[in-house]
């Protein structure tokens, strides 16, 4: 990733002489910037101001007015009071006015040998100057001016001033001043207040734009500078425990810390930490989003882009989201519509609806994709957003586990997905089979319904490409031969596998081609199996016809013997004689139906009914020849006949 260089604050303490003589000037005694490569969304600054050693301003003041070795005159007038302020310039919450902090205002009295004494104390607590100030791309160096002043008693109206001049500032803004910003105009007040009564100030209304929202923070560079008189050219601090300490990472520093630390005891000094902070987003959990959320959401970010609160990379970031945002809602809208009338509905109704969802979770994965790709190297969308970009599709996975239709859902659009992507995963039968699979898994609206969308098109479009490979490959071949293969019982087995394999697949129009090519084998099939049967009924004709001659010969030939041995007996005939009888009529009526079936005229373009025909007339067969070996079972003798 790019290294991003900051500017940070630069906190240059310096005196304005009030005449062109010596003064109380500030010498950089320490400084440290911590090794953490801040990026860009780092992009809020922090600065808490300590003094330390406010005794030891009477020294410098004295020393200032009687030089450090020798008797000096530097003051006309006596001495009120001790005034530090801080200006900030390059910041973009304040436009281009240069709005100006007053820290402190000491007063300063003299004693019996004319010296004089600041009353400072020694414990003064943290003055945070600025808390999670917004930092721009635009202008990332942000600069700072600390004065201190030492003020005789005519010169009291440069106090006033400077407050009528900050005022004047504040009123300039072009739009109405941020509450942080109109939070000066009361410490103006505290300042004058505090002057007129000769009481000690300090700042006390840090600039704070963020209150009670938690941020990450931690520190980025920390400054030592020492208030010397004029005469002092350097000032020696022994910085090695301080920095020791530095460098093991610390979060925060407190003013006994930093006091005990640094342990410098000669004149007053002033440490400057400056701290970085990481725009933190709003979190959220798919169950809270809603489009009222959603809109609140957009209007709280437009605001405080409008107030410079956020820098324009995270504004574009977030504004990217909130559209992210807008298509999970969508899909839960649908999801729950589905849930709800889902019994109710017809399955047309359910197919839309489902299909609905499909489309949104496929536009939400599209999404995230294009941002991934998009933001590859950007550091705010690495580390702040793709989180939550993420957290948010793990939330829509969890709710597409609710039925096996939204799991079919789920596994379409992520097999769409691998299809358009990756070419490769297409490029074997068994592929495309399973990418078939999930495209069928749920049911869907007609085609020209899917097609009135991106995504649906992109269903058809794909299945259509998938079919026609599948088909190309695994069945066209199998379909030609078919096509030219002579219709009968040997061919018979190859176009039941082709039928079976088409029914092992997923591929729905491979099964039409296969049904339409078996169709056509079928009808084939059928005109050789009639030609079959035809042979099959002229030879049973024949063989028929000489079965009626010789049964009926037999069947009167036992009628005769039958008559002759009643005629032998004194008593007519008996029982026996009386059963063989009624088996032999019943002969002669079976030969009676097989002559007449026999000679039946028959529609010869029908193989239903000529293959009935055949087995009606090989039954009546069959029942001529069982009647008669009945008989002869029973009586060999009288079925002795001469042409028997």
């Amino acid at each position: 990733m790019k290294r991003v260089l900051y500017a940070f604050i630069l906190f240059t303490l310096l005196w304005q002489p009030l005449f062109a003589q010596q003064a109380i000037e500030t010498r950089l005694g320490y400084t440290y910037n911590d090794k953490y490569e801040f990026s860009d969304e780092w992009q809020y600054l922090s600065t808490d101001l300590f003094l330390f050693n406010g005794s030891k301003f009477s020294r410098v003041l004295n020393e200032v007015e009687n030089g450090v070795k020798k008797n000096k005159k530097n003051y006309a007038d006596n001495l009120e009071h001790l005034f530090i302020t801080a200006q900030l310039k390059n910041i973009k919450l304040f436009g281009n006015d240069e709005i100006v902090y007053p820290l402190y205002n000491f007063n300063v009295t003299t004693d019996g040998k004319k010296d004089y004494s600041a009353l400072v104390s020694d414990h003064l607590e943290v003055v945070r100057i600025i808390d999670k100030m917004p930092l721009t791309t635009a202008n990332n160096s942000i600069d700072a001016l600390i004065q201190a002043k030492a003020i005789t008693n005519d010169q009291s109206d440069q106090m006033f001033g400077l407050v009528a001049t900050q005022l004047t500032n504040i009123s300039k803004m072009a739009s109405s001043p941020p509450a942080a910003v109109l939070s000066l105009v009361g410490e103006f007040g505290n300042l004058l207040s505090a002057r007129t009564k000769k009481k000690e100030y300090k700042f006390s209304s840090t600039i704070r734009l963020y209150e009670g929202q938690d941020f990450d923070t931690r520190l980025h560079s920390v400054r030592v500078y020492v208030f010397v008189p004029g005469e002092v050219k350097t000032v020696t601090l022994k910085p090695a425990r301080f920095e020791g300490f530095l460098n093991k990472g610390v979060q925060k520093l407190e003013r006994k810390q930093l006091e005990d630390l640094i342990g410098y005891k000669d004149y007053p000094y002033m440490v400057v930490v400056n701290y970085k902070s990481l725009y933190k987003m709003d979190v959220l959990t798919g169950d809270e989003v809603t489009q009222d959320l959603i809109e609140k959401r957009k209007q709280k970010i437009e605001t405080a882009h409008t107030n410079h609160m956020v820098n324009d990379e995270t504004y574009r970031q977030e504004k990217l989201y909130v559209e992210f945002l807008r298509t999970f809602a969508d899909m839960k809208q649908h999801l729950n519509s589905y849930r709800l009338n889902y019994r109710n509905n017809s399955p047309e109704v359910n197919a839309k609806n489902l299909f609905a969802i499909i489309q949104e979770y496929k536009r939400l994965k599209g999404t995230f994709d294009a941002r991934e790709q998009e933001f590859a190297s950007n550091s705010t969308y690495k580390t702040i957003f793709r989180s939550e970009y993420t957290s948010i599709l793990n939330n829509a996975d969890l709710y597409l586990e609710g039925d096996h239709n939204l799991k079919g859902g789920k596994g379409l659009v992520n097999t769409l997905r691998e299809l358009e992507n990756n070419p490769k995963a297409w490029t074997t039968p068994a592929q495309r089979e399973a990418a078939l699979t999930k495209l069928y898994a749920v049911e869907l609206p007609k085609p020209e319904y899917l097609s009135a969308s991106v995504e649906g098109e992109a269903v058809v479009r794909l299945t259509k490409k998938l079919e026609d490979m599948q088909y190309t490959e695994v069945f066209a071949q199998d379909v030609q031969k078919i096509a030219q293969l002579q219709p009968n019982d040997q061919t018979i087995d190859q176009r039941n596998a082709l039928l079976e394999k088409s029914a092992a697949s997923k591929c729905l129009s491979c099964r039409d081609k296969v049904k339409d090519a078996v169709a056509e084998y079928n009808k084939r099939y059928e005109v050789f199996k009639l030609q079959e049967a035809l042979k099959k009924k002229n030879s049973l004709n024949q063989e028929a016809e000489q079965q009626v001659f010789n049964y009926l010969k037999r069947q009167l030939c036992i009628q005769n013997n039958l008559q002759a041995a009643v005629a032998s007996l004194n008593g007519g005939a008996d029982l026996y004689i009386n059963r063989v009888s009624e088996k032999n009529t019943e002969l002669a009526k079976n030969i009676k139906l097989l002559d007449e079936h026999n000679k039946l005229e028959l529609n010869a373009s029908s193989l239903q009914r000529v293959q009935e025909y055949n087995l009606k007339l090989e039954q009546l067969m069959k029942d001529v020849e069982n009647d008669y070996n009945m008989i002869y079972s029973i009586d060999k003798k009288i079925c002795n006949c001469e042409a028997g």
